[in-house]
């Protein structure tokens, strides 16, 4: 690793990137970030057997983090199939070359990191190494889920929940409850949603993974929505949390889907068990309390300058 520029997939807008990136430049590790949207302004070739960015070759044994596979575009306003579509695509495509090829060791690979984002693959993970999960079915029959879920049940999106409306505005679909006109109205087989039975919920988990650090923060249910990320306050709110059964199995769950790095949603039941919701290997933890963050950032900056 030495002499070697770690390799950052993403874009220092984001400030979980930037956080990292401004720690490895504080131990004089430098290293290369780009993404489909920077590519476009710098100068880069990919050949069976190199990589270079801006003239700075890039070590095919290196090791790089993909934060991002594609920046999220839903706001963007590019028309699907206009030219700055298809040159984003083609951009992103790019990217999976470059996260595919050679031996270069990435914190999660491409593969493994797409196949983690899939909602049903990461509650069969998560029920196959015996981790409660809330019953949950997706479905284009409203009977079948109200058969499956009973009265007491939720929606959320099975992809991004992030859409640009008719009049051009951003908008964000959340957790919701499943009502009987929503169950009447909504149309499931045209856009699926994951729906689930509604839990009696004491407290909100964020467990986060890196590697086998793993760090946790509750949140206190009966203060907050049923999705707690409509209230700005609750990103401020969480607190540190020590549950070391669910933080063994954030880890064991993390590693069977083989992702050096996840953000996971758990459920406190009033009753029962601890229930896993969803992971997401790219998703967020700087909002948390800095003695649940920094152990997680200092993990990540130690995998990319070699120390890990």
């Amino acid at each position: 690793m030495k002499g070697q520029r770690p390799l950052l997939v993403g874009n220092e807008s984001d400030a979980h990137l930037r956080r990292v990136a401004d720690r490895l430049r504080k131990r004089d590790v430098e290293p290369v970030v780009f993404d489909a949207d920077t590519l476009a302004q710098v100068s880069y070739s990919l050949a069976p057997h190199g990589l270079v960015v801006d003239g700075t070759e890039i070590s095919d044994g290196g090791r790089a983090w993909l934060r991002r596979a594609a920046p999220n575009r839903w706001g963007s306003g590019d028309r699907v199939g206009s030219v700055a579509d298809v040159s984003f695509r083609a951009r992103v495509r790019l990217i999976a070359a470059i996260a595919r090829l050679g031996s270069r060791e990435w914190l999660t690979g491409i593969d493994a990191l797409q196949a983690a984002e899939d909602r049903i693959h990461q509650l069969a993970v998560a029920s196959r190494l015996g981790i409660a999960t809330p019953p949950t079915i997706v479905s284009s029959d409203p009977a079948e889920i109200e058969q499956a879920l009973g009265g007491e049940a939720v929606i959320k999106p099975l992809a991004t929940g992030a859409f640009v409306d008719a009049e051009g505005e951003p908008r964000a679909v959340h957790t919701t409850p499943l009502t009987a006109d929503l169950l009447a109205s909504g149309d499931f087989g045209v856009a699926p949603f994951v729906a689930q039975e509604r839990i009696d919920v004491r407290q909100h988990l964020r467990v986060v993974t890196a590697g086998c650090v793993v760090t946790a923060a509750a949140l206190e249910a009966d203060m907050w929505p049923l999705d707690w990320r409509v209230a700005d306050d609750a990103h401020y709110s969480w607190c540190r949390h020590e549950s070391p059964e669910v933080e063994a199995q954030a880890v064991r769950l993390a590693a069977e889907l083989r992702v050096g790095f996840s953000s996971q949603d758990w459920l406190v039941p009033v009753s029962g068990p601890p229930m896993f919701i969803d992971l997401n290997p790219a998703g967020q933890w700087m909002f948390l309390p800095d003695e649940v963050a920094d152990p997680i950032t200092e993990h990540i900056v130690n995998f990319l300058s070699g120390q890990q």
